[in-house]
């Protein structure tokens, strides 16, 4: 599963890539001075506007291309650590991004996770085991806010992939539908080929 990704980051064919980060993360999250986890983090912005909120904060991204790249093109300077997962570290900031498989990570508990291209990255069969690795790394009261899609697999298939309500809620029960919003506009050319007009980014998050 590992090396479709691996592929896309070497050819640059990442079009869930958002240059300006994730809105709905901005208007929506509520949560500072936090140890947030990050999977699946690429080389999101997000992870600066979440350290800009007063938060320690840590990626974990499969393509060391993403990594380099997102200490680069914010002028952070880093320092490389680590052997079988290697661990990029801001310097002079608390930002780090951990490269290997999301599924062998393990570190001390987080108090906070975001989460807005990593389980629709995910088909469902692998779903559950993301589900429960994020909870082993989580506190018992973690604060959450994850980033969902929703629109007609029977037009287009994933990734990213649809994924409902009672689907989400199964994994994350304590989880609240906050906001929902037509974000057919921000997503990859197949979606549009395939004449889907509505495709939903909805946001869940612990209160």
């Amino acid at each position: 599963m590992s090396e479709p990704w691996l592929e896309r980051w070497q050819e640059g064919r990442i079009g869930w890539h958002e240059p300006t980060g994730n809105q709905s993360l901005k208007r929506h999250w509520h949560a500072t001075d936090r140890r947030v986890l990050v999977p699946l983090c690429g080389k999101s912005p997000d992870l600066l506007w979440l350290e800009e909120q007063g938060n320690e904060v840590l990626g974990v991204e499969l393509s060391d291309i993403a990594a380099r790249a997102f200490f680069d093109e914010h002028d952070i300077a880093f320092e490389i650590s680590g052997e079988k997962m290697m661990r990029y570290a801001a310097i002079d900031r608390r930002i780090e991004i951990v490269c290997g498989d999301y599924f062998e990570y393990v570190d001390e508990t987080f108090d906070a996770s975001y989460d807005r291209g990593a389980l629709i990255a995910l088909p469902r069969s692998a779903r559950p085991a993301y589900a429960a690795h994020t909870a082993s790394l989580l506190s018992p009261n973690a604060y959450q806010l994850l980033i969902s899609l929703e629109y007609d697999q029977d037009l287009v298939a994933g990734p990213p992939y649809s994924i409902h309500s009672d689907e989400l809620l199964s994994y994350w029960p304590n989880l609240q539908r906050v906001s929902e919003h037509d974000d057919t506009g921000n997503l990859p050319p197949k979606f549009h080929q395939a004449g889907l007009d509505e495709v939903l980014e909805v946001v869940w998050r612990s209160e």
